[in-house]
């Protein structure tokens, strides 16, 4: 090999190495990348978005039903969920559920378990019912404000009971929710704690690990009753798609147990502990955000949040690391503080979730608000409000004050208000 040749060729290579080492530099300071975890994001970004199927379709992935309320992940959570518009049939639209306890409100219901499930198998099971929605008014001030009333139809295994409970329940985006699992106990009893002394009774919902039998933290749901991301996820495969893992091996199916086991051809779980734990992942790299530009209005609309006594639920001191990138934080605050708070009769839905009662709900985070609204998505637990103040006006029992407060600004700073609120 001649010498010009030799050079030319060692030019290239070093030329290539170069260019490869620019790359993995790029990828490797990029925010989305988690050197442990690149690979098990993309497979769960792949299973977020997979169309699981019933045993007798062949293109998804296998497992759905024998009941379920959705075909993928991505049914429920998407930017812009807004499933309850008072013009349009209920059944037409699908992110949501309709949960369901027996009369005390603690348990699932002897028939229908913890759902309402919307879909069977075409021939083999049938749906277990339908609702419809009967939207009623409510008067805060001079504010008419609307909350849906279900109305369920064609119930196919029994009637329910007086007092049985019904909760509807709203799918959100889910940028940033996985991040919630690194907040700390003493985090946690440190803010219940302090609320105590400005008068409030946040409170830490301990529940029931399904994977370790013990008393854990909840951090995740409405109402604060899943222990784990790993779990709140497990759970949704089982009562959102009838997919059965480790952590819930069994579909319920309490009307017809016969025909559901008849139906589960294939005698195994239908969810690997490692797919879940891959779309965990996936959910603990937030999309980062750039943080908002220094602005007169919205600074002035924090300090309103403050003034009325938003700060004291929503905090703006409560940071969550990522899993993966634990000397990382999440590009912003959460502003929730993962507590149980009494929010009034106007919210209760009847239903007890471990120390949760019917008036209880957790304090949500308010990050990617403005995203969602612009994409005409609605907020609280069942979509009722369709904008900020609506939200804002809903708030009673302990947050009474603060609506109070509301209330009292004028125009101008409500406006204010909102404007930081979007931003957050």
């Amino acid at each position: 090999m001649t010498s010009w040749l030799l050079d030319k060729i060692t030019k290239q290579t070093v030329q290539r190495i170069a260019g490869i080492r620019l790359l993995l530099i790029a990828v490797l300071s990029s925010p989305l990348w988690t050197h442990a975890s690149s690979d098990l994001t993309a497979q769960g970004a792949e299973i977020f978005q997979s169309r699981w199927v019933i045993p007798f379709l062949s293109s998804g992935s296998w497992g759905r039903g024998p009941h379920s309320n959705a075909e993928s992940c991505t049914d429920c959570h998407k930017p812009g969920t807004n499933p309850f518009h008072p013009d349009k049939n209920v059944d037409e639209i699908q992110p949501f559920v309709l949960k369901i306890r027996n009369y005390n409100g603690t348990n699932g219901h002897k028939y229908y378990g913890n759902e309402i499930s919307r879909f069977g198998i075409t021939g083999k099971l049938a749906p277990e019912g339908a609702f419809i929605l009967d939207w009623q008014k409510s008067k805060v001030g001079p504010y008419v404000i609307r909350y849906p009333s279900p109305q369920i139809t064609n119930l196919k295994f029994g009637s329910l009971e007086s007092g049985d409970a019904l909760s509807l329940r709203l799918g959100r985006d889910l940028n940033a929710i996985g991040t919630l699992d690194s907040i700390t106990a003493s985090q946690l009893q440190e803010l219940v704690n302090e609320q105590k002394k400005l008068g409030l009774n946040g409170r830490i919902n301990y529940v029931l690990n399904p994977v370790t039998k013990t008393k854990s933290i909840g951090r995740y749901g409405y109402k604060a009753s899943s222990p784990s991301l790993f779990d709140q996820i497990s759970k949704a495969f089982r009562d959102e798609l009838g997919v059965t893992s480790g952590a819930y091996p069994i579909n319920p199916c309490a009307a017809k147990p016969d025909v559901c086991s008849s139906l589960n051809t294939v005698g195994s779980l239908e969810i690997s502990k490692d797919k879940i734990i891959a779309l965990t992942t996936f959910m603990r790299n937030p999309k980062p955000q750039n943080p908002p530009e220094p602005d007169k209005r919205r600074s002035a609309g924090e300090d309103l949040f403050a003034k009325i006594g938003c700060n004291r639920c929503h905090r703006s001191d409560l940071y969550a690391a990522s899993q993966y990138q634990a000397d990382t934080k999440y590009d912003r605050p959460l502003y929730t503080d993962l507590l149980i708070h009494d929010m009034g009769i106007g919210l209760a839905d009847g239903m007890k979730e471990f120390l949760a009662g019917p008036q209880d709900w957790r304090t949500p985070p308010l990050s990617g608000i403005k995203k969602h609204l612009n994409l005409g998505g609605t907020l609280l637990h069942d979509g009722r409000a369709q904008s900020i103040q609506e939200a804002i006006l809903w708030h009673d029992g302990e947050a009474k004050d603060v609506r109070a407060n509301y209330l009292s600004l004028n125009e101008d700073q409500k406006l204010l208000l909102e404007y930081f609120i979007e931003q957050l």
